[in-house]
């Protein structure tokens, strides 16, 4: 059994690896809702988030008396985001104007019938320690699909309000910014 020496595994880590709280997540604003100015503050105000995962769904196909598995279609997981609410309500309001939007409380109507109106992006942006960017992931065709409650409670104290949005999105790329040679990786 072989074992790696500490150095080893030190010098693997360049920068001593991504941290997760080095992050700020930006919405764009969709080209139809008016209203919106308030997503700008996103990323001031994103205390969390997530990377989703991928999953490649397996196509099962019978020859000769086995199971074979082929690749099938690609599927992207939840992306969830909590919020600060400031006593403005800027953000959580500019949440609730998209999704009036995109189907009406009064009157169950689209404010447009293109999607293309209501979808905008979304990146999450992850950082070194340094300030350097280290990736971006960009969400396409991003919509909020949950708004959550803000829970509010008089034995609550010392405590800032926050509610959490979950987007649906057709998919995401990610795009890194450092390359193991901006790192110094020496192989």
């Amino acid at each position: 059994m072989a074992i790696g020496k500490i150095s080893n595994f030190k010098s693997a880590l360049t920068l001593g690896g991504a941290r997760p709280s080095l992050f700020d997540v930006q919405i764009y604003s969709p080209t139809g809702p008016a209203g919106l100015e308030a997503l700008r503050k996103s990323q001031y105000q994103c205390t969390t988030t997530s990377i989703p995962g991928l999953t490649i769904t397996p196509i099962e196909r019978q020859y000769f008396g086995r199971t074979v598995k082929l690749p099938g279609e690609m599927t992207f997981g939840t992306l969830s985001t909590t919020f600060i609410n400031p006593e403005d309500y800027g953000l959580r309001k500019a949440m609730e104007t998209w999704a009036e939007y995109i189907n009406g409380t009064e009157n169950n109507l689209a404010g447009s019938v293109t999607p293309s109106e209501w979808y905008s992006e979304l990146k999450i942006r992850q950082y070194t320690k340094d300030g350097s960017v280290a990736i971006d992931y960009d969400f396409v065709d991003c919509w909020p699909s949950a708004v959550d409650p803000i829970e509010l409670s008089y034995d609550t104290t010392g405590a800032m309000e926050e509610f959490s949005v979950t987007w649906e999105y057709n998919y995401y790329t990610s795009t890194a910014q450092l390359t193991s040679t901006d790192l110094g990786d020496q192989e």
